[in-house]
């Protein structure tokens, strides 16, 4: 069985430096249709393909990062909005995308700590010989990872609200590191489907940080409704190598989290926004907390 060891084999970290230049030319902003507001960190990718990037925290991003051809259509979208699809060569010529906000059908639902079973779900250990790795020896530019998405496939109860969840971070060379966590329904082919969110949820860690990192979800009120699997996700939105010259492989920029082979669990990650879902046979540290009435 073939495992892309940028990703897995621990120690194999070292590539191409990372460099700070960015792509110059007109930017796009990405703004709410119905407030004329930013919308932070947009995701952008081409279908199917590892093409793609993220808009920064005013909105904005430059069409040439995406590596998209003008005949390309890229998809734009944030979690509570209805996605966009334009042809890169009609992207250029907007000053903005608007997007609109998703409508939200939701019934009220009430929570009785007393009769509610929690349940921890996913993996909790913190060792297991391989790694996820959020940098590749591809990169050579601190936004080749923008949009790169990677995660775990759990079983909960349906019916369930997703309290909090937890990702162990065993090493990070980066520093101002931002993620989306995204909560997705699962296909029979084990890939991400449909969002589960109503709200966009991201979190910052802190820079070289180490352990466990916690993620409160009870202000977003996250229900799987009948999903029996879900798919939980850390999207890479922000980050900068850490200053300083690498002198050894234990130097090189990596935000790595420890995970272990498995035949029962699932690990599921994409290279960009939009781009092919892959799996493999890895149970990440990475786990949530649940309550469900049952």
């Amino acid at each position: 069985m073939h495992f892309p060891v940028q990703f897995y084999l621990i120690g194999l970290f070292c590539g191409t430096a990372l460099s700070g230049a960015a792509q110059s030319g007109p930017g796009v902003r990405v703004v709410d249709a119905r407030t004329h507001q930013p919308v932070p960190y947009a995701s952008v990718g081409v279908p199917g393909r590892p093409l793609g990037t993220v808009a920064d925290a005013q909105g904005s991003f430059q069409p040439a990062q995406t590596g998209a051809a003008p005949a390309d259509t890229l998809v734009v979208s944030c979690v509570g909005y209805q996605s966009r699809r334009l042809p890169l060569a009609a992207l250029r010529q907007l000053p903005e995308v608007l997007l609109a906000p998703q409508a939200q059908a939701l019934g009220e639902v009430v929570v009785k700590a007393a009769t509610w079973k929690r349940r921890r779900v996913g993996r909790e250990a913190t060792g297991g010989g391989v790694v996820y790795n959020f940098h590749t020896r591809a990169d050579t530019l601190p936004s080749a990872k923008l949009g790169r998405e990677g995660g775990a496939i759990l079983h909960v109860r349906p019916h369930s609200f997703i309290e909090d969840a937890h990702v162990f971070i065993s090493q990070s060379r980066f520093q101002g590191v931002r993620f989306r966590l995204n909560v997705r329904a699962v296909d029979a082919d084990n890939h991400p489907a449909a969002s589960l969110l109503t709200q966009d949820v991201q979190f910052t860690v802190p820079d070289s940080a180490r352990g466990w990192q916690h993620i409160d979800l009870r202000p977003y009120n996250v229900n799987v409704g009948a999903e029996a699997r879900v798919a939980v996700t850390l999207e890479w939105l922000a980050g900068q190598p850490t200053p300083g010259k690498p002198t050894t492989w234990r130097d090189w920029p990596s935000v790595l989290v420890p995970a272990a082979f498995s035949a029962t669990h699932r690990l599921v990650f994409r290279h960009k926004p939009e781009d092919a879902w892959q799996v493999q046979p890895v149970n990440l540290s990475l786990y949530i907390t649940t309550a469900s009435p049952d």
